[in-house]
């Protein structure tokens, strides 16, 4: 049997192990057809050997008990994929999926398919392939990193013998900018251009100009954290290969891998994935069960439409937790909205108030033609998706799939809106041959995809990223203790922990510090319990928890512990000053703070009362208007009292910030600004006693005017009272007027 027979059976066994046998007769004929299909497109491309070496990893991790997502990205589009395995998402329950996205008839290179194992056994993955294939040839991929801005500077400076002090003055002045800058390899020399102190500083040490010659370039090599590469051959037999923590690491990048002739799989170790075995382990599920959840379980879907996502994959970050708040979603396609609409181009560009609106009832979506208002019927007539923007273009406007697939490598690649506007002219003769549509009427639908096309998210990652959100939230709505107990356990970082505590008391779980023949070496669920562990006591590390451990059955008295190797009465003594502490993890620091400062206030005569909590100010809806009426609008909502504390100092620049976003010199930005001589101004992240954070916009006018003030505050420790009003935008933004600090010692 050769390798395109043995794929046709693959797919048949997939094909009893889904059941599509026993659904109606209509969908096994649109199972059918997409099989035919897509199989004869990846036979006709020599792809089956890539399917069959993936679908084998795949199910030998699945059948071997480790945790793997349901696939990520592009490949959720394909039902062979699903039925060989590799994916857990049933592309008939999302219509909006496109196939061809994944592969096309103009595709050259094999498809992307990015996995998801559970982090602390995808070695395991990676021993399997090796013994298999042969050692010598699987490895890892290598990434070559390069200079920015502040290591070259760095790096230049020692060479030159730079004083620290130089440096650090251009340092601490450095214009940050993100990957797809046009500018983003030339971050010191706008640096100097901006800033006298930073120029006087490259004057006097001309050698680091050096540095704006390195900015770009390759300084190093690092690990690929998901590449794996099988070949045919040892490795050795295309490239160097370097041992790495154990690994061999090839000296070529990813995009190298083709050239070469090897295969390159994505297989990821995903902390979430980890989180997820852990709960498995706890709570005695299996694999099936995770694989089985629904994407309609009501109370899953209750998480995100409370807004209760501590702890989601996906939905905790503070975009996309605050736009969930606003979307409501009351079903999984919104759900996968919420994903897309988080962006930073929904965002800025309007299109997420937009949609809110729309779903709300307080607007009406925006008609273009029938047919674009049937694609973006589910996204409330939104563009959000590159699939829907691929489907216009060959529902309205004619295109082929290599015309579309064009599109699509400009959207992906983000080449730009010239190259973009070159299939302007096909398009407007493609809606008028098919539709009879005018000039006028096709050119406002083709910007509208320009627009669009700058900032439009995948529907299938969107799809795979939300099915593991989901996953996190049937957990945490039917098994909470064990999720928050396995979502600590594998949280390191402080701030992230503290609100996974916060909101396990929220939800009547009590969270205990460690207990004697209780606690293990991190976070158990015992008895409805959160129970801390060793590792969790201040200056307990990893190895001395997991000696602890090892002997926690025998201790019956705190002095027993001193029988542990490296334990002396020092630490025994901080170990039981920790566990018998009346706060040990400082949850209601918070509370008592507020409590004191709104009693001390209670007393104050020349400074405000607060009248609203962050919750309160979240809950004012205040309408989202643009253009000249925006301008005209601006800071004239309701007024608001509020007292937190400050989270995060965000210093901001009107040109650079405005330069950042549109691409424009900042000659031309100067030139457009009213009052150009004032052009810092300030955002303070704040938080209270509830669940809201309150972002204090301080305006470029107004900053002058509290400029001492801003500077003084001891950013995570002092509480200010901001008298200002609550005003649209992402968050929950207030304009201040009168700002107050409280030093709450």
């Amino acid at each position: 049997m050769n390798s395109d027979e043995l794929l046709w059976e693959w797919v048949r066994q997939g094909w009893r192990y889904r059941r599509v046998g026993a659904r109606p007769k209509k969908e096994q004929d649109w199972y059918a057809e997409r099989v035919h299909y897509e199989l004869e497109l990846m036979l006709d491309k020599n792809l089956a050997d890539f399917f069959l070496a993936t679908s084998e990893m795949v199910r030998w991790a699945k059948d071997s008990g480790i945790p793997v997502g349901p696939g990520r990205g592009s490949v959720a589009a394909s039902v062979v994929s699903w039925l060989l395995r590799i994916t857990e998402v049933d592309p008939i329950r999302y219509p909006s999926l496109l196939f061809e996205r994944f592969l096309d008839v103009t595709r050259t290179d094999p498809p992307d398919i990015d996995l998801d194992f559970a982090d602390e056994r995808r070695h395991e993955v990676f021993a399997h392939m090796a013994a298999k294939y042969g050692s010598d040839c699987v490895g890892t991929v290598g990434n070559f990193v390069r200079y920015r801005g502040k290591n070259a500077l760095a790096d230049t400076a020692r060479v030159y013998g730079v004083p620290v002090g130089a440096r650090e003055t251009v340092a601490s002045l450095l214009v940050e900018r993100s990957g797809g800058d046009s500018r983003f390899d030339a971050s010191l020399a706008d640096t100097a251009d901006m800033f006298p102190k930073a120029a006087a500083v490259f004057e006097a040490w001309p050698d680091l100009w050096k540095a704006t010659r390195l900015e770009g370039n390759v300084r190093g090599m690092s690990v690929h954290a998901a590449g794996m590469i099988v070949a045919n051959s040892p490795l050795t037999d295309v490239c160097a290969v370097y041992e790495r923590d154990g690994r061999a690491v090839l000296s070529i990048d990813k995009y190298d891998c083709e050239y070469v002739g090897a295969l390159k799989m994505d297989c990821l170790g995903l902390t979430t994935m980890g989180v997820i075995a852990d709960c498995l382990d706890m709570t005695g599920l299996t694999l099936e069960d995770l694989y089985a959840i629904r994407d309609d379980d009501r109370e899953a879907l209750g998480i995100f439409r409370s807004g209760d996502v501590t702890g989601v994959f996906q939905f905790e970050g503070r975009a996309t937790r605050l736009v969930n708040r606003d979307v409501r979603p009351d079903n999984f396609r919104e759900v996968c909205d919420v994903n897309a609409l988080s962006r930073p181009g929904p965002l800025f560009s309007g299109t997420t108030a937009e949609y809110c609106d729309v779903k709300h009832g307080r607007r009406s979506a925006e008609r273009f033609h029938p047919i674009v208002t049937d694609i973006t019927r589910d996204t409330k007539g939104c563009i959000i998706y590159q699939e829907q923007i691929l489907q216009i273009v060959r529902d309205v406007g004619g295109f082929d799939w290599t015309n579309a697939n064009e599109i699509r490598r400009i959207i992906a690649k983000k080449i730009g809106e010239a190259a973009f506007n070159v299939s302007m002219g096909s398009f407007v003769e493609g809606a008028a041959r098919l539709h009879g549509m005018n000039e006028k009427d096709a050119q406002r639908i083709w910007k509208r995809l320009v627009t669009s096309g700058t900032y439009a998210f995948v529907y299938a990652h969107s799809v795979s990223y939300s099915i593991l959100g989901l996953w996190c939230a049937w957990l945490k709505a039917h098994y909470p203790v064990e999720f928050y107990a396995a979502s600590l356990a594998k949280t390191d970082d402080s701030e992230s922990a503290f609100k996974l505590m916060k909101d396990a008391q929220a939800h009547g779980i009590k969270v205990s510090p460690p207990r004697l023949n209780a606690s293990g070496q991190s976070w158990r669920a015992v008895d409805g319990e959160l129970v801390a562990g060793w590792r969790q006591v201040p200056g307990i590390g990893p190895k001395l928890a997991e000696r602890m451990y090892s002997q926690k059955m025998t201790f019956t008295d705190w002095s027993e512990i001193a029988a542990v190797p490296g334990m002396g009465p020092v630490k025994i003594q901080r170990i039981q000053d920790f566990a018998n502490g009346e706060d040990p993890f400082g949850l209601g620091r918070t509370e008592k703070t507020m409590a004191s400062v709104r009693d001390w206030l209670r007393r104050q005569r020349d400074i405000p009362r607060p009248t609203h909590t962050g919750t309160e100010v979240a809950a004012i809806y205040v309408e989202q208007t643009y253009g000249a009426l925006a301008k005209k609008n601006y800071g004239k909502g309701p007024k608001v009292v509020y007292c937190g504390i400050v989270k995060e100092r965000n210093m901001q620049d009107a040109v650079e910030n405005r330069r950042s976003r549109s691409g424009e010199e900042a000659e031309d930005i100067l030139k457009s600004l009213k009052r150009p001589d004032l052009l810092e101004y300030c955002s303070l992240r704040c938080y209270d006693d509830t669940d809201e954070e309150v972002y204090l916009r301080v305006n470029r006018f107004v900053f002058p005017r509290l400029k001492r003030i801003i500077e003084s505050i001891g950013v995570g420790h002092d509480v200010v009272i901001a008298v200002g009003n609550r005003i649209a935008g992402f968050g929950t933004p207030v304009m201040v007027d009168k700002l107050y600090v409280v030093d709450p010692d």
